[in-house]
């Protein structure tokens, strides 16, 4: 139950960021990549957390935890994308699509997630 409303607490939280997406310079996108990038890490730990577990996770939680990790991957890749020269963002972005990846890999043989 505990792992659950932390899960939960980390969704609610990711939801957050919606608004910050506008074109602005490197020194105010890389906190913003960061913070996306640390978020992420977050998720995909309760992730780990809930698929570790004897019993069956709820496939919903999962499949919400795993639409968050690839939700924020996509946004670090835009803010590299905004800045195609610099290297730290751009290693940011591979390394999110990567955490999407195996995010999705993640999700038990009984649950059917909708594609990111």
């Amino acid at each position: 139950m505990t792992r659950r409303l932390l899960a939960l607490g980390l969704i609610a939280g990711g939801c957050s960021h919606s608004n910050s997406l506008k074109s602005v310079g490197p020194m105010e996108d890389e906190p913003a990549a960061r913070a996306y990038e640390q978020r992420a890490e977050q998720l995909e730990q309760a992730l780990s957390e809930l698929s570790a577990g004897a019993k069956a996770p709820d496939c919903s939680l999962v499949c919400d935890l795993v639409g968050q990790v690839c939700e924020l991957s996509r946004r670090i890749c835009q803010i590299s994308g905004r800045h195609a020269d610099d290297p730290e963002l751009a290693g940011r972005c591979a390394s999110g699509e990567q955490r999407c990846q195996r995010s999705r890999q993640r999700v038990p043989p009984g649950c059917s997630c909708p594609a990111p």
